[in-house]
């Protein structure tokens, strides 16, 4: 995602694989038709699949960080992205297929994806190195035989036994593959680890090898780039430069000349002729450059001086013929040589957009540049929206189409699916791009909520007197970016079709979350309190968020910061005069209000402790508060928070959420994301909420499948409005929905 880099840890997680010794682990499908039956299932639900789910749609918001075509079937193109996995573009259809919706919930950090390499003699064999973060340990990699409808995790170890570190969505994410086939002998694979040096595989990744002569690396000296040349291997490393080895990977040298120190190499690519394109970034002030390496010197080929470069093709059918992108993109960024690089010519970039990406979507991060093997001159182009293509890149006013059916990436804060008769289906709080009112699941929205105005939005509630009245918090970067983000907030009477900004919010109050009374004060507004995240404490407001008053007896740091999914502050949905609010540190407290928030008590103590929390009163009941915590079981209180139990086998509830009842019923249905008796997902109950307490014997359903695990859950909404409708919030596959298939459904 845009601005992704500065996302705290997660917590780590533990290793799945053997140690590197050729025994691949066959643990995911896709959710196609045409999946192996030989494939392991995760959960043994197959054939039946009780919930049909789609992508509510968007259009993209996500770095899609590169782009691959098989070299003898253009028709097999992928595109990997830094928190969303590996899309797989199907022509016929027009559209993308995410390959990695069947990850469990325990390798969830594959999803970002450092490289992908294709067999050269196989389209439908694809290798893939999955990783998000250095510091977590279930990076592995890849490998489908069947163009990435089943998976198997190599179990890749360094030679201290470690997992191999990976960055997908790390800094120099956009750089070039690290994961390299040789095409000479498809048997032969490399890879670059950022940090953890270089392997070989001889027997197409089945067995992998350190290679012990690489140079070694540290955090400022990363691995940008793997190219297998004809005779030559070369690898990019960041503030180094660029290494050569003429035996396999046994010995090195560091190329002489090239670039002026320090040397950061982004992108490469090599003719048939063994000329090497690379291209660099240095500075914003001095600029890289685009140098050509052949017959043992260096040329500096820079189309434009002073600026950073970092995506680069050749083309297939004419290996003088090269593309060059500086970083980021924009609409003079894109340079086109057709001898080699000794002249260029400026390609004018004209794109549309999605109807909602905002004016300034071409001056983001630049992915990757693809041309296509048998129609030279339709080009893909990647950047931190998502993927575009032209049919024409020798055509200057031929505008750049938006590719992007499928292609979901979006990290989602919140979500919201108020009970209004007629009203949207689903009001959003997300990542970078602030949020969306959804008037149809179906349909991408028009505009954000403040129409392209860069932020976060992190909360929102809405009124159960006035399901149209909402409010949303969140904060928008300041000038020295996330860390110095300011404060925005907003107010909405009609279903979030218009806002009112907040006029005078608490000083420095940013992020957090929001709960609005069930009921309405004499004015017409609801009550509304709001806990910001970090030092500031609750404030709440009488008058739609003009004015806001500090409470009394409140704790702050509810919320730890914005990339951990919580939810720490809930209002009563029944008693306009009652909220509640949970407290991690030092032990987890629940605190309630009496008096419309003025005031605040501690009610309940020595609950699991943890900043990954949710926190929510059941529709329809006076004190039933229900509160839940990453890996732990779920929490109940029918007596309004002074005493908690655990409900009945549930061993772990990461999410949860309320939605509209069974036919026949009156009570909630209540989803479930976590473990159930001994088994992973999602889940449903029809009558939990109609039991008391612990609601033992109440009937569970796993909704979630084989091939949609939903193993990114940041949040979940049911649809009050509709039975069986449930949202899921991801943190980076943007938002699904799910509804019963057909006979599904219970009886009245």
């Amino acid at each position: 995602m845009v601005s992704q880099a500065s996302k705290a840890l997660w917590g780590a997680i533990a290793a799945l694989g053997l140690a590197g010794c050729g025994a691949w682990q066959v643990w995911a499908e896709s959710r196609s038709p045409e999946a192996s039956q030989a494939s392991l299932p995760v959960g043994g639900d197959r054939p039946q699949a009780p919930y049909e789910w789609r992508n509510v749609a968007i259009g993209g918001m996500g770095f899609v960080t590169g782009i691959v075509i098989h070299p003898r079937d253009p028709k097999v193109v992928y595109a990997r992205t830094d928190v969303g996995g590996l899309f797989r573009w199907e022509e016929e259809q027009q559209r993308w297929v995410a390959l990695m919706d069947g990850l469990p919930r325990s390798v969830k950090s594959r999803y970002g994806i450092e490289s992908v390499a294709l067999d050269p003699t196989d389209p439908q064999t694809v290798y893939v190195a999955a990783g998000m973060y250095l510091r977590q340990d279930t990076s592995d990699i890849l490998r489908s035989r069947d163009g990435g409808r089943t998976w198997e995790a190599a179990g890749l170890r360094s030679p201290t036994g470690e997992a191999v570190r990976m960055g997908g969505n790390e800094e120099w994410r956009w750089a070039g593959e690290r994961l390299a086939v040789d095409p000479q002998n498809s048997q032969t694979l490399y890879f670059g680890s950022r940090l953890d040096g270089l392997y070989r595989s001889t027997n197409g990744g089945d067995s992998w090898q350190a290679l012990s002569g690489f140079p070694a690396l540290d955090e400022k000296a990363q691995i940008a780039f793997v190219e297998v040349g004809p005779e030559v291997l070369y690898v990019g490393v960041i503030n180094q430069g660029i290494y050569a080895s003429r035996d396999d990977g046994e010995t090195w040298q560091r190329l002489a000349g090239g670039p002026p120190e320090p040397q950061r190499p982004q992108q490469s690519a090599i003719a048939p002729d063994g000329t090497l394109y690379v291209t660099f970034f240095q500075s914003q002030d001095r600029g890289g450059g685009v140098w050509r390496y052949g017959q043992g010197r260096w040329q500096d080929i820079t189309p434009k001086a002073k600026e950073d470069y970092g995506a680069i093709a050749l083309d297939p059918t004419d290996p003088q013929t090269l593309l060059v992108s500086q970083f980021p993109l924009s609409p003079t960024a894109l340079h086109r040589s057709q001898d080699g690089g000794d002249s260029w010519q400026s390609v004018t970039f004209q794109a549309e957009g999605v109807a909602w990406w905002p004016d300034w979507h071409l001056y983001t991060l630049m992915g990757g540049l693809a041309i296509d093997p048998q129609r030279p001159r339709r080009v893909w182009l990647t950047n931190g929206f998502g993927v575009l293509r032209t049919e024409d890149i020798t055509q200057p006013r031929r505008a750049w189409q938006p590719i992007m059916e499928g292609l979901e990436e979006l990290v989602t804060f919140v979500i919201k699916s108020p009970p209004v008769p007629g009203g949207a289906d689903l009001l959003s709080g997300v990542a970078d791009m602030d949020g969306f009112r959804h008037a149809s699941r179906d349909r991408q929205p028009t505009h954000t909520y403040d129409r392209g105005r860069f932020g976060d939005t992190t909360g929102l509630d809405f009124s159960e007197a006035d399901p149209r009245i909402v409010a949303r918090v969140g904060s928008f970067p300041g000038p020295g970016g996330r860390e110095d983000s300011q404060s925005r907030g907003a107010y909405s009477s009609d279903n979030g079709r218009t806002w009112t900004p907040f006029s005078q919010p608490p000083p420095g109050a940013v992020n957090g979350k929001i709960a609005l009374s069930a009921t309405l004060q004499a004015n017409g507004k609801p009550v509304m309190v709001w806990a910001p995240q970090g030092e500031v404490y609750p404030h709440r407001s009488l008058d739609g968020g003009r004015t806001w008053q500090p409470v009394q007896g409140a704790p702050n740091r509810t919320t730890l910061q914005l990339w951990f999914p919580s939810q720490a502050i809930a209002s009563d949905r029944v008693d306009g005069q009652v909220f509640y609010l949970y407290h991690y540190g030092q032990g987890g407290t629940v605190y309630r209000s009496d008096d419309s928030g003025a005031t605040w008590r501690p009610v309940a103590k020595g609950l699991p402790d943890s900043y990954e929390h949710q926190l929510q009163a059941r529709p329809g009941q006076r004190g039933d508060l229900w509160l839940s915590f990453e890996g732990e079981a779920l929490y109940r209180s029918t007596d309004a928070g002074e005493t908690f139990g655990k409900v009945a086998q549930i061993a772990e509830a990461d999410k949860f959420a309320f939605g509209g009842p069974a036919p026949g019923r009156t009570n909630p249905t209540l989803f479930v994301y976590g473990i159930i008796d001994g088994q992973e997902g999602l889940f449903r109950s029809d009558d939990a909420t109609s039991l008391p307490g612990p609601a033992t014997g109440a009937s569970w359903r796993r909704i979630s499948t084989t091939e949609q695990t939903l193993s990114k859950v940041h949040f979940l909404e049911g649809d009050r409005r509709v039975f069986g409708r449930v949202y899921v919030g991801t943190g980076g596959r943007g938002i699904f929905y799910g509804e019963p298939r057909a006979g599904q459904a219970p009886r009245p």
